[in-house]
């Protein structure tokens, strides 16, 4: 039943406390407090612990609110979620040490999970059915359209926390009248979905999607190239706000006129496809990235939708405690030191997915679920070969790797106690080296050790340094190889197969390591000249001459090589002058995993100094 008082305050309350609250989410809590936590690379080993205490304040205020939130103090609870959300903010700004940013992620988590509760059960009894979905349609998809502004998106960590203070201030006015706004509860709707089979069963589709969710936004965030192609750019930020905006608010209208199945099976299909396409063997980031913009604003405004329809904030806690929160965690800890989604998730995901969806009671009148079944499994299925192809691609990549003489100029062996750990990689146990047949400790180190290659190296870089060496690594003696990527040689792609295997799994260590090397302060001192003639050598063939990206090299990969005189989009925004140098200077000796930007390990600090000075200039220049 639609409550007789709903009006136009009512609805504008209700759009700006979804908004607020998916505002102070997205911005803050998943994005900026946690750049604010690993800033400068100092605190990278807290990020994991931070997050999970906040995940499980999160599920802690979840329940609390749900179990102990009552028709006649629901403004007090939002006060006091929204304001934890402030304070954390608050905290975040003040630049608090490692208690502090723990403090902070208790708030945050308590402080979401309350506020969130709270509100879906507010919203049905101060909008009524048949504004619901509309409303809640267009809160997230303002907050995510806002989210993608250029000037929000790009800003650092301090900012962010600014925007959360704010986001939080609305949502509290906004929560406060709303609840004014509130009449007696409806009646909750009848059906299967708000049956306890039913209740189950969204849990886990949420579940499914939030955990997908989650996974490729780790994915996204951690693969520099992926990264850019999301999120690179004023007009790219600009579209994705825009698809944001439309997309969530015709999910909200179809959610309105009763099509909750066949909302959440598009969101589903175009999550699944879209992680299809990220994926890296792949490429097709243009559309992977429009449908997973798409599918995220569809599910997201479902899962406010589903609770609150039924008025109950014990539901919403079940479901944002369950598939929020957890779902989550999840996402992220399956995804957690990788650039790519793994096969075996996509394909569980999708699964989970079909079956929950299929299994439903009224998914008779849902035309979509059986589209979902059939792309979602087919998706899942396609998204990465199969491991037993993997390994046996690999084994065929060792071999050309042996046939063609790899083993004479390159070595597979970290030396203990020297520059080696650092320069290459991680050391390999030496029972492991000694256990294949045969054993790739290599005959004379002529060229870098390969140990750990596939944490340094992306795949389309080893292609392009295959077939033309000198290209991307001037004075290379290294023959071209050309001839492995023939049409029908497949030797090729499977050596490039076994190079990305080398050094798997060790991709986290890899970037702690790089994360506290420094130089020493008074190698920055080279002449200008010598700093131009090093940037010729090493960096024109990708960068072009005026650093524009426009090298010859350029043409040959997939995406543009940085325009090294705009925003510099791997360094975080706001830096001291200092700080962006060695942030430079790294990018420059260790490059960025998961790009084509290769680190040039083998030039001593003085060169890698000199080179980070001559390229923060040309920022400047411009």
């Amino acid at each position: 039943m639609t409550p007789p008082s709903a009006d136009g305050r009512s609805f504008g309350s209700a759009i700006t406390a979804v908004a607020a609250t998916y505002v102070y989410f997205l911005i803050f809590a998943q994005f900026g407090f946690l750049e604010g936590v690993t800033a400068g690379g100092s605190a990278a080993d807290m990020l994991k612990p931070v997050m999970t205490v906040m995940g499980l304040a999160g599920i802690g205020g979840s329940v609390l609110a749900g179990s102990r939130w009552t028709a006649g103090s629901p403004r007090g609870w939002l006060t006091a979620g929204f304001g934890m959300c402030a304070v954390a903010a608050g905290l975040t700004l003040a630049g608090p040490g490692k208690a502090g940013f723990f403090a902070a992620a208790l708030l945050i988590g308590l402080g979401t999970g309350i506020a969130t509760v709270v509100l879906a059960g507010l919203l049905l009894r101060a909008v009524g059915h048949a504004r619901l979905g509309g409303v809640i349609g267009l809160g997230t998809g303002l907050a995510y359209g806002f989210c993608n502004v250029p000037a929000v998106f790009a800003a650092g960590p301090a900012v962010h926390a600014q925007v959360a203070l704010a986001a939080a201030a609305m949502g509290a006015l906004a929560g406060g009248m709303l609840v004014r706004g509130a009449n007696a509860a409806a009646a909750p709707p009848a059906g299967l979905d708000y049956a306890r089979l039913g209740r189950g069963g969204w849990v886990v589709i949420f579940l499914a999607l939030v955990s997908l969710d989650s996974a490729a936004f780790y994915v996204i965030q951690h693969n520099a190239e992926l990264k850019a192609a999301t999120w690179d750019g004023a007009a790219r930020l600009g579209w994705n706000a825009a698809v944001h905006l439309g997309v969530a608010c015709l999910a909200g209208l179809a959610l309105g006129r009763g099509w909750l199945g066949r909302t959440v099976a598009v969101g589903a299909v175009a999550l699944l496809a879209a992680c299809v396409f990220i994926d890296p063997e792949r490429r097709m980031y243009v559309p992977g990235v429009l449908l997973y913009t798409a599918g995220v604003s569809v599910y997201s405004t479902a899962l406010v939708y589903y609770p609150a329809r039924s008025g109950r904030p014990g539901l919403a806690a079940l479901v944002y405690a369950v598939a929020g929160w957890g779902g989550s965690a999840a996402g992220i800890g399956l995804a957690g030191g990788r650039t790519a989604l793994p096969a075996a998730f996509v394909l569980a995901a999708g699964l989970v997915l079909a079956l929950a969806l299929l299994g439903r009671h009224l998914a008779v009148r849902s035309g979509g679920i059986g589209l979902v079944a059939a792309v979602g499994l087919l998706a899942a299925a396609s998204a990465v070969p199969a491991d037993a192809q993997d390994d046996l691609r690999i084994a065929r990549g060792r071999a050309v790797y042996l046939s063609e003489g790899c083993i004479t100029c390159h070595s597979q062996y970290t030396r203990p106690h020297t520059e080696d750990a650092l320069r290459w990689g991680p050391q390999r146990p030496l029972a492991e080296s000694l256990a294949e047949v045969p054993p790739l400790f290599g005959n004379r180190r002529q060229g870098p050790d390969l140990q750990n290659v596939g944490n340094r190296r992306t795949r389309e870089w080893n292609r392009l340094h295959l077939m033309e060496p000198r290209m991307l690594t001037p004075g290379s003696r290294m023959p071209a190889y050309a001839h492995l990527f023939a049409p029908g040689d497949s030797r090729g792609d499977a050596l490039l197969a076994y190079l990305e295997s080398l050094g798997a799994g060790t991709l986290v260590e890899r970037v702690e390591a790089v994360a506290k090397w420094q130089p020493e302060a008074e190698l920055r001192m080279a002449d200008a000249a010598r700093q131009r003639r090093l940037f010729v050598q090493w960096c024109v063939p990708c960068h072009g001459p005026e650093g524009r990206g426009d090298g010859p090299a350029a043409g040959g990969l997939g995406m543009r090589p940085r325009d090294l005189t705009g925003p510099r989009l791997h360094i975080s925004a706001g830096l001291a002058p200092a700080e962006e140098w060695l942030a430079l200077a790294r990018i420059i000796k260790f490059g960025i995993p998961g790009t084509a930007m290769a680190g040039r390990e083998y030039l001593p600090d003085e060169a890698i100094t000199a080179l980070a000075t001559y390229v923060q200039g040309l920022k400047e220049k411009k």
